[in-house]
Order: C-alpha cells, then sequence, then structure tokens
C-alpha cells in the first residue's frame, strides 16, 4: 500500500461537478505535480484531501489508516491534519507575530509544545529556507517571496508526513517566484514527500518525479515527468504543453512521432 491514496474522489458545487471521479497513489519521496488549465479541480482535490473543503464522495489512506473525506469525526480530522502540511496561495500569516512566531504558533497553540523546543524546531525550519536572519521580522517587513518562504517553514516544522502546496507563487512576480521554488527543489532533494497544483512547467519537469494532468475533474494523463513532457500519451496533453511557455529542451513526442 502506498504512503498516501486518494480513492474515487468527488466533489460539486451545487449542480456543477467539479471533480468527478480521481484516484491518486502518493508513495513516499514523492513529488507530485498536478497541472491543468483553470477550473479544473486542481486546487478543489486539494482542498478536498486536507479536509478544507467537504468532498462528496472517495476516501483517503495516510499510513495505512482510512478516512471518510464526506464524513468524518472532528476528533480524525484533527488527528489526520497533524499528519499533513498545507501550503496556500495566499500567505496567511499572523500580521502581529514575527517569522518566528509565525512558525511556532501551530507547535505551540494546537500541539501544546513547550516555548523553548517550538522555538528550537522553529528556527531549524527558517534556517531551511534561507529566513533565519529574519526571524525577528513582522510580515509586512518581508517580501511576498520571503513571505511565503515563512510559510513553508511553518508547514515542515511539525515534520508532516506530506505537504500539499496550492499554487505556492502564484501571487509572486518571477524573481521571487525563483527563490520559493529553489526552497522547493532543496525540501524535494531531502526527501519530503509533496503534492505541488502549479503552473510552474519548468518546476515540475526538473523537480517533480510524476506528473498530473486533470481537466474538468479527472485526470487526463498520469506518468513520470520525463515520459510526461517527452512522449505524452494523450492529445490532450500534447494540447495542453504545446499552449504553455514551456520550451522541452528535445523534441516533444508522442505516439505518432514528432509533433
Amino acid at each position: 500500500m502506498s504512503m498516501l491514496e486518494l480513492s474515487h474522489v468527488k466533489k460539486s458545487f451545487k449542480e456543477n461537478p467539479v471533480i468527478r471521479d480521481i484516484s491518486i497513489s502518493v508513495e513516499q519521496g514523492d513529488v507530485v505535480a498536478v497541472l491543468g488549465p483553470s477550473g479544473s479541480g486542481k486546487t478543489t482535490l486539494l482542498r478536498c484531501a486536507g479536509y478544507l473543503s467537504q468532498a462528496d464522495g472517495g476516501t483517503v489512506t495516510l499510513d495505512g489508516e482510512t478516512f471518510d473525506l464526506h464524513r468524518i469525526s472532528k476528533r480524525d480530522v484533527v488527528r489526520y491534519r497533524r499528519k499533513i502540511g498545507f501550503v496556500f496561495q495566499s500567505f496567511n500569516l499572523f500580521g502581529n507575530k514575527t517569522a518566528l512566531q509565525n512558525v511556532t504558533a501551530g507547535l505551540t497553540i494546537a500541539r501544546k509544545m513547550d516555548k523553548k523546543e517550538a522555538e528550537r524546531i522553529g528556527l531549524e525550519a527558517l534556517e531551511k529556507v534561507g529566513l533565519l536572519d529574519r526571524k525577528d521580522y513582522y510580515p509586512s517587513k518581508l517580501s511576498g517571496g520571503q513571505q511565503q518562504r515563512v510559510a513553508i517553514a511553518r508547514a515542515i516544522a511539525p515534520n508532516p508526513r506530506v505537504i500539499f502546496f496550492d499554487e505556492p507563487t502564484s501571487a509572486l512576480d518571477p524573481e521571487l517566484t525563483e527563490e520559493v521554488l529553489n526552497v522547493m527543489k532543496k525540501l524535494a532533494e531531502d526527501g519530503i514527500t509533496m503534492i505541488v497544483v502549479t503552473h510552474e512547467i519548468e518546476f515540475a519537469r526538473r523537480v517533480a518525479n510524476r506528473v498530473i494532468l486533470v481537466e474538468d475533474g479527472v485526470i487526463v494523463e498520469e506518468n513520470d515527468a520525463d515520459t510526461f513532457f517527452i512522449h505524452p500519451r494523450q492529445k490532450r496533453t500534447i494540447d495542453f504543453l504545446r499552449r504553455t511557455k514551456w520550451k522541452p529542451e528535445g523534441e516533444l513526442l508522442s505516439d505518432e512521432g514528432v509533433i
């Protein structure tokens, strides 16, 4: 059994099906990039997986324990969330807390950790994202990229089994995007398991070991990164890659040959 399994996830808003039937298996150390056009259901899938939105059906299995995505007790939600991290499009930092305080808040408040131990862990997390020298800065004194790196430090501090990233660079300009992506690359090299909803094609190509294309609430194609980008199986994948700004190093291939 995989470390994390999403099985037959479904979600509709009123009469509009956003996720029709999606199943994903994630192994420890995987970096799974989820691509797709706007409105394809990518973010909704991630929110359902983190119990931030209630799915209409499906289950999530983590470390052999299965949870119902539609019906679950508050106690089990808390227990499950202790094993995952979440990094949002917006940084969601407390404006009245320093970088270090933002990282340690979840440890001391939600997990009742000793303050000194929480600070030790918080400083280590800030060091991993290259912001140890900004530990006493408030969010208003940090750039957007630095704020997102604090949010990543907050996510990794509890040592989660998997981290969900929802378009973590969508609010950043190119220079700040690069610094956040570099931090995520280092996390991948450290073996942290990640599911990343992203529009950064080059990041998916170079960092993810598996890539999924989602459209209209279903998986169009799923494969290892090399196969996905260099030898896509589905015409929709080929069309999607053609419409992105990503430029392959070699020639993009389909089963019929060079595109």
